[in-house]
Order: structure tokens, then sequence, then C-alpha cells
């Protein structure tokens, strides 16, 4: 950390944890509440208006004495605020996230961690954005809030407003090595920002992390759990990404839910990206007409469909029962375990500030951007997902009668150099083939079964040498069922020939088949 960082620069946005409460003169003993003006802040957390720094007893009776500055984002003049309705959380929108990124960026060399005081609806949204907005963090950023306005009796804003101070001054207070990454303090305890959710609105413990254990608790003593925390950065300047342009919207299915809810989302003009809030580990109502082919249009629009869980814990699954490949046959991608905040800020940030490759069309572009989506940025999801694509296409004849086709990736997998030399990080390879049916459809639906072989081989031998066999099996479709199958199988075993560049796929059959989509999707601990 360098040296000429000092102090902690506390941001003021709104909130319960920025007013006061006082008489109103004009009506006897009403009390009204207005918004804490700097002195307020000072008074009520340090004990004098006219401090500027706060002693701190954490790992020495003698203390530290700890430089404190504001920065009051109410008056900015971009943003001037002074109406405490108009302060209230619920009035965040992605524009506020960029104005506290802003500010953290043009300080960030002359303080050792930042405290941003915002009201605790919308706070996991705005942290979690600012995790995605600031890369390569070397401080802690620390968000926290309040239930009760600064000098209620019982209110608990004081105490998490020195426990931030603590952890965003930790070097200083003799904690250790700072926790550099975005986080959220709430009671008594710490929170990745991307990790949290709002589970209670009323309780003092009004967030919780139900995918990841806590960053820190803040008793008696403050506890740090550094195995769990990101390390430092050793970039000097933080990397910002500052555009929040693009609109994403959050859609929950729910039991009756009908397709023309989701087609009308292609009429919305700029619309980016969907987050589809789906049942469990990822399923929805896909046998409801209409539903799948609403989402396609969707996706065919160019707006990417990323699916999370309505669980507060818990993820979507691997993708092998029939309804989540039902919603990967057309279009929707996963959001693995991310709560919805941070699945939402992550989409807002990716689809603003898209991936600088040259691309030459709008469906590529998505294309990238989906799997971009897929991968972990800033602990934000417990695996990454990265992905071979193939086209669509089919099996085609051969002098011997069988069914081949031989696919190469249609394009370099995004984030494929998290995989050099971390194949010890992988954890789970799939094949998905979706979309599947006999090339040739008789006029009478009727049972068909299909032999179908994977194989890897080598470019060299396509023909011939058989590298691996990934599998072999029968296909089958019911004249009852869908007219389109899907399967997925775990191949995480082939994973030195996968990664082979002179590899190729080789898809052999008994008869011709034809796909929607083919995609080998490598699930890995590994972050960009």
């Amino acid at each position: 950390m360098s040296d000429n960082r000092n102090g902690v620069l506390v941001i003021l946005t709104g909130g319960n944890v920025c007013l006061v409460a006082a008489q109103d003169p004009r009506r006897n003993a009403v009390t009204i509440h207005r918004p804490a003006t700097i002195k307020d802040f000072y008074k009520y957390v340090i004990g004098d208006e006219n401090e500027r720094s706060i002693l701190l007893r954490e790992r020495t009776i003698k203390g530290e004495e700890l430089k404190i500055d504001t920065y009051d984002l109410r008056t900015d003049p971009n943003r001037i605020s002074i109406d405490p309705e108009e302060l209230d959380s619920s009035q965040v929108d992605p524009t506020l996230w960029a104005s506290i990124a802003q500010v953290i960026d043009n300080k960030y060399l002359e303080y050792e961690g930042f405290v941003v005081l915002h009201g605790l609806d919308t706070m996991a949204y705005t942290a979690s954005g600012l995790s995605f907005m600031l890369g390569e963090l070397q401080v802690p950023v620390v968000f926290t809030g309040s239930q009760r306005p600064l000098n209620y009796l019982r209110t608990d804003a004081i105490q998490n407003i020195r426990s931030a101070i603590s952890i965003a001054g930790a070097a200083s207070l003799g904690l250790g090595t700072p926790v550099p990454e975005v986080t959220v303090c709430s009671y008594d305890s710490l929170f990745r920002a991307n990790r949290c959710t709002m589970v209670h609105a009323s309780s003092y413990r009004a967030f919780d992390s139900p995918n990841y254990p806590t960053l820190a608790t803040l008793g008696e003593h403050i506890e740090i759990q550094n195995d769990l925390k990101r390390s430092p950065s050793r970039t000097k300047r933080v990397v910002l990404r500052k555009n929040v342009n693009s609109t994403v919207t959050i859609l929950d299915v729910f039991p009756g839910m009908n397709q023309y809810i989701i087609e009308h989302l292609t009429k919305t003009e700029g619309l980016k990206g969907v987050l589809l809030r789906t049942y469990g580990l990822g399923t929805a109502p896909t046998m409801k007409k209409g539903i799948l082919d609403a989402l396609e249009k969707v996706v065919n629009a160019n707006i990417v469909v990323m699916n999370v869980s309505q669980a507060r814990g818990g993820r979507i699954s691997f993708n092998q029962d029939p309804v989540s490949l039902r919603l990967f046959e057309h279009g929707v991608i996963s959001g693995v375990d991310m709560t919805a905040e941070a699945a939402y800020a992550k989409m807002v940030i990716e689809l603003s500030n898209p991936s600088k490759k040259e691309v030459k069309t709008k469906k590529e572009k998505r294309e990238i951007a989906e799997d971009l989506l897929q991968i972990n940025t800033c602990g934000e999801q417990s695996l990454s997902i990265l992905h071979f694509h193939f086209k669509p296409g089919c099996t085609e004849k051969q002098s011997d009668g069988t069914y081949r086709a031989i696919l190469e990736p249609l394009r370099e997998m995004e984030g494929r150099h998290l995989l050099i030399n971390n194949h010890d990080k992988i954890t789970y390879i799939q094949l998905r083939i979706l979309g599947v049916e006999p090339t040739e459809i008789t006029e009478t639906r009727v049972n068909r079964v299909i032999d179908f072989d994977a194989h890897l081989v080598s470019k060299q031998q396509k023909d011939n040498e058989i590298s691996i066999t990934l599998r072999k099996d029968v296909l089958r479709w019911f004249s009852t069922g869908s007219r389109t199958i899907n399967v997925a199988y775990d191949i995480t075993n082939s994973i030195e020939h996968l990664l082979n560049p002179d590899t190729v796929l080789r898809i052999d059959t008994i008869e011709s088949i034809k796909w929607k989509k083919l995609t080998i999707a490598i699930y890995a601990n590994v972050s960009l």
C-alpha cells in the first residue's frame, strides 16, 4: 500500500444513516427528519462536531487515532439532494453507483479505505455494482447503513459506522492486512458485497450471505477471516468500469405466467438484459404454451437472458434436468449461485462496458457478453462456466452408410487463459446437445430411437483414429413428447484431450440428426 494513503474517507449518500431527528417548531413536539449535516456526522459518530479523527481501541488499550474525512455526495453539483424522500434508498438507480465509483477513483491514492453510508433497501444492489465497477482494488470499500437515524437513542447507526471505519482503517488499527474488496458491514458481520442480500426489513441484522461465509465477525474483537478475502491487487490505480447506461430488467417466473409478459420485453426500447428469477434449482413453466418461444424471441432480439434462483440459498443445477436444459435450448444462460442483486449489477456493468474484442454482428456481441457473464469476476459466484461453442448442424451420410459430423469450436473460448496450468481447478465438464431431432421428420409422429456416439479425435486423423470416446448413447423421441430432446453428459474425465488444440469433436449416428445448440461447458474455480 502507498505510504501516502492516510485515514478513511466516508461518503454520505442518503438513507436513515444520513438522517437526524428534530422537533418541528411549527407543530409543537412533532418529530421530523432532516438530512444530517457534516457537523452532525462528526458530532454523533466522533463525539465532537469540530474533530476530524477518531480514537479506536482494537488491538491495544492505548488505541490508534484515525483520520476521518467526509465527502457529501448529496451536495455534489451533479446530484444535489436535500429532500429526505429523494434521499431514500428506494430512489437509487445505477447512476448513483457511477457517482460513488467516480469519487473513489478520484480519491483512491489519498486514503487507506473508504466507507459508504447508504440506505438499506438497495444497499446490496449498489455495493454489488461497485464490486464490478472497481477492479484491481488494493483498499477496503465498506458499505453500511442503519435502521434508525443517527441521533435516535437506540440507533444502530453509530455502531455500524464505527465498525465500518475500523474495517476500512484495518492497516492503521493493527487488524492485519485489510480486506481489499467491496463489502457490507451490518451489525456484527462483514459480508462480501456481491454475496449479501437484505433478509429482514426491520431487524438490526438486516443482511445475510446465504452462499458465502462472513468475511469478519465484529464482536468484542474484530476477527477477519483471511482465508476468505480476496488478494490485494498489485496495480497502483483502480480499474474503473464507469458506464452504467445499459437497461436491465428483472422478471420473476410464477404459476400462471403467460408468454405475452415475456414477448413484451422485445418492445422495450434499449433493453439489453433480462434477469430471470426461476424456481428452486432453475426451473420455469416450460410446458406452458408459448413460454419457451417467447424467451427465444427475446434472445433473438439480442437481449441477454440470465437465470438465477428465487431461493435464498443454493444454486441452480448443473443443467442436467430436462426443464433447465429446455431453458438453455432457447438461449437462457446460467447465473450459477449469484444473488439477484449481484446478477442484476453484473449484467448492468458487463453490458454497459462490453468486451473490446472486435465483433462483426450484434449477435456475436451478445454471445461474448453471455460467456463473460458466466465467469467469476470478483467472488460473486462459486464457479465459473467457460464454454466451447459449436455451430448448429447435422450429421451427414458417409460412404459406409453411417452419419457423421466433425466439429471445431466457433471461436476462441472466453477466459480460456484462466485454465492454463489450472486443470486441477476444473470440477466438472458437460457436453450439451440441445434441440436435437431426427433430420428426416415423418408426417406421423412415432417413437424414434437413434444410436449416438461422441468422440474427441485428432484433426489429422479425424475420420479414423479415436482419441477418446466421450459418450455412447441411444437417443429417444416419444410420440407424446416434445419434438426435440436435450441431452447433457458428464465428460470430466476427458479434460486433457479436450483442452488440446489439436483435438476436434466427432459425432457419429446411425441416422441423421440435427441440433440447435452444441456446447461443452467447463465448470472451474477460476476468476477473471
